[in-house]
């Protein structure tokens, strides 16, 4: 799919854009192993078994008393009395029960041989000064007993290599004893910014000067996604700098990200330097907004050059680049995923591009309903701030308020 950087490539397709970006996603292979406490939002890269049911063994779901019925005692209208015969505490192990005999236990401890019901401490009036209970609501068997196994089955898979790792994920593997998980290393991405329309933030703004938001924009999109960022900052403007940039990178870097310099027709020194030492395809992507996209290899580095407007580098990367570098990280689930909402707007003028519309949801609807800001330019950064994610518009498209579309949230 590489194209002449000099011709004007047509429109291509979203989706068959995406398609050809996972088909070039190399999945990373090395891995680590990482203490429990270091593996939050790591990518898993083996299946975790377990080696033991949870729980062990029976235990009580309540402060209560166990007892050992019979099963003619069970649903019986008065009230019956019990002997006390033993207290059992959370870590400790209780002598056999015999029939007509309770157990004060609590919650966590073990029921003891014997025993075949629990029944809450709300439902019994102690009697004989702690030596015997009174049952005012008769249990049933097997009632408030958590068995064994009841949680996670001895040999279970409890997590799939691919998986991106949750704090709960963290407490699953803890409670089957597991302390360290294999994870895939972080992969790597380098950026650099060139331009000599760009000046630093915190240095004076000179007339036809702009910031640099970009270079924090992708910088903490990348960290968000828990990468390895090699930050080079902003280069000289010149085709020698930006060569020697792609160099610096190229066999130490997974990937390798830009922004800006990459519509058709620019000049620019990305292109021609990407084209020196690799290989590059040049894209116009049938979306709004986010027209222009490069991707392509430098050495053993793959190659993804984001529009330069604020906003389109933004959405670029959220509909292309993180999918891809999921993909990448070995996350099973790489897709971007959406829900649908209610639109409380109209669209009167279809649009040969496919639209993501910045909005708002109101919540009080079923389903939620999407509100745009009223600007949608892609130089209007402040949208991005507001919005909480964006609704898909396809091509050549109308409709009124209450249409129901495709909604992607942004976090």
């Amino acid at each position: 799919m590489s194209i002449n950087t000099q011709s004007q490539p047509p429109l291509l397709n979203m989706n068959k854009a995406l398609d050809f970006l996972f088909e070039a996603a190399v999945v990373a292979k090395k891995t680590q192993m990482v203490a429990l406490d270091e593996a939050l939002d790591r990518v898993l890269a083996a299946d975790i078994h377990a080696s033991i049911n949870v729980p062990g063994f029976d235990n009580s779901a309540i402060d209560g008393y166990a007892l050992a019925l019979k099963s003619e005692q069970t649903n019986v209208a008065d009230s019956q009395n019990f002997e006390i015969t033993d207290r059992i505490s959370a870590g400790n192990s209780g002598n056999p029960l015999a029939y007509g005999c309770a157990a004060r236990i609590f919650t966590g401890a073990p029921i003891p041989k014997g025993a075949n019901c629990v029944v809450m401490q709300e439902d019994c009036k102690v009697l004989e000064k702690g030596k015997q209970i009174e049952i005012l609501q008769m249990p049933r068997l097997g009632e408030n007993i958590r068995l064994k196994g009841d949680d996670i089955q001895m040999g279970a898979v409890i997590l799939p290599a691919g998986k991106h790792i949750k704090p709960e994920d963290i407490a699953l593997v803890a409670s089957v004893g597991v302390a360290k998980l294999e994870v895939f290393k972080k992969i790597k991405v380098g950026v650099f910014f060139s331009g000599n329309e760009l000046v630093e933030p915190g240095s004076p703004l000179p007339l036809g000067k702009i910031f640099n938001s970009n270079r924090y924009a992708l910088v903490a999109l990348l960290k968000k996604l828990n990468c390895e960022v090699i930050n080079l900052g902003n280069i000289k403007d010149s085709l020698n700098a930006t060569t020697q940039a792609l160099t610096k990178l190229q066999d130490d870097c997974d990937l390798i990200m830009t922004t800006g310099g990459v519509s058709v027709g620019e000049e620019d020194y990305i292109k021609p330097a990407v084209a020196k030492l690799g290989k590059l395809s040049l894209w116009r992507i049938k979306i709004k907004p986010g027209k222009p996209l490069a991707f392509g290899s430098v050495g053993k580095s793959a190659f993804m050059g984001l529009p330069g407007n604020p906003v389109s580098a933004m959405v670029t990367f959220f509909l292309f680049a993180r999918p891809f570098i999921k993909k990448m990280q070995g996350i099973i689930h790489y897709k971007n995923q959406f829900t649908q909402v209610s639109c409380n707007f109209d669209w009167h003028k279809p649009n040969p591009r496919r639209e993501f519309v910045r909005v708002q949801l109101d919540y009080s609807t079923l389903p939620p309903s999407a509100s745009p800001y009223p600007k949608q330019g892609s130089g209007i950064l402040s949208s991005m701030v507001w919005a909480d994610g964006l609704v898909e518009i396809a091509e050549d498209t109308t409709f009124t308020q209450g249409k129901v579309l495709n909604y992607y949230p942004l976090t």
